[in-house]
């Protein structure tokens, strides 16, 4: 009995702590969305996504950002025609015919520098007050909490 007990105990503790680290990732996604947008160029987190990915990804086609997105390809191509009106994505020609592949324009690459730049500033002003050894694990950790998800997809 009591040893059933430490069990729920431990479940209900386990529990909590997900849910803290859930509440935790929430909050640094809306930060760096929030700090993003000091950004000369202006992205929504969708946008800075789409672009991660294409850096991730040379020559990925929409189709290919809908399905790791899982997103439907008409909202995919809504977001890059806006990319695109914005001159930071960019079509590339293509004989093969299944699709267009996509690029980075110059000032696509500016803008994800930027973007990357701030969030990178954030991290490192959060961090600024940890050891090296706190940073090391924390790096080791949300490494493993990503590479333990990689069957799924995910941007």
């Amino acid at each position: 009995m009591v040893e059933a007990v430490g069990r729920n105990a431990d479940a209900r503790t386990r529990s909590a702590d997900a849910a803290a680290i859930l509440s935790a990732l929430i909050v640094v996604s809306r930060r760096g969305v929030a700090d993003a947008r000091t950004a000369r160029i202006r992205l929504s987190m969708t946008e800075q996504s789409i672009l991660g990915y294409l850096v991730e990804h040379p020559g990925a086609r929409s189709t290919d950002i809908a399905q790791a997105f899982r997103l439907n390809r008409s909202t995919v191509s809504r977001q890059l025609a806006g990319l695109v009106r914005l001159g930071v994505v960019r079509e590339l020609t293509d004989a093969s015919g299944r699709g267009t592949p996509l690029e980075l324009t110059e000032d696509g690459w500016a803008a994800y520098h930027e973007a990357i730049g701030i969030l990178q500033g954030v991290v490192d002003r959060h961090l600024s007050d940890w050891s090296d050894d706190e940073v090391a694990r924390f790096a080791r950790d949300l490494q493993r909490f990503n590479r333990d998800a990689e069957g799924e997809t995910r941007p």
